[in-house]
């Protein structure tokens, strides 16, 4: 059951073996609940990425189905304008990125 939630919460299973001994607690070095403890953190603000990306991909998808399903001038910029602040986000990420690298459309 233990490794089930595990993966539930998106633990591969070279990360359940390798951080976690589903033994009793009374035999556990406390030590090691510190480590557990620290990589659940770093678990925790690597999940809390994906969810802030994921929120992000879904305005886009928001906004361009808005755009397709009225398509005027103004739509069509709002769309621009998103696509562009991401593409502001992933520049500022890695900035090797360029406009070439978008087939060369600047929109």
């Amino acid at each position: 059951m233990n490794i089930q939630i595990m993966q539930y919460a998106d633990f591969s299973l070279e990360e359940i073996k390798g951080k976690f001994q589903f033994h009793r607690m009374q035999s556990v070095d406390p030590a090691y609940y510190q480590e557990v403890a620290e990589f659940l953190d770093s678990k925790k603000a690597e999940t809390r990425k994906k969810i802030a990306h994921l929120e992000k991909v879904c305005q886009l998808l928001d906004v361009a189905v808005e755009t397709l399903r009225d398509f005027n001038h103004e739509s069509d910029q709002r769309l621009a304008a998103f696509v562009r602040e991401i593409y502001r986000d992933l520049h500022k990420k890695d900035p090797g990125i360029t406009k070439e690298d978008c087939d060369g459309h600047e929109n």
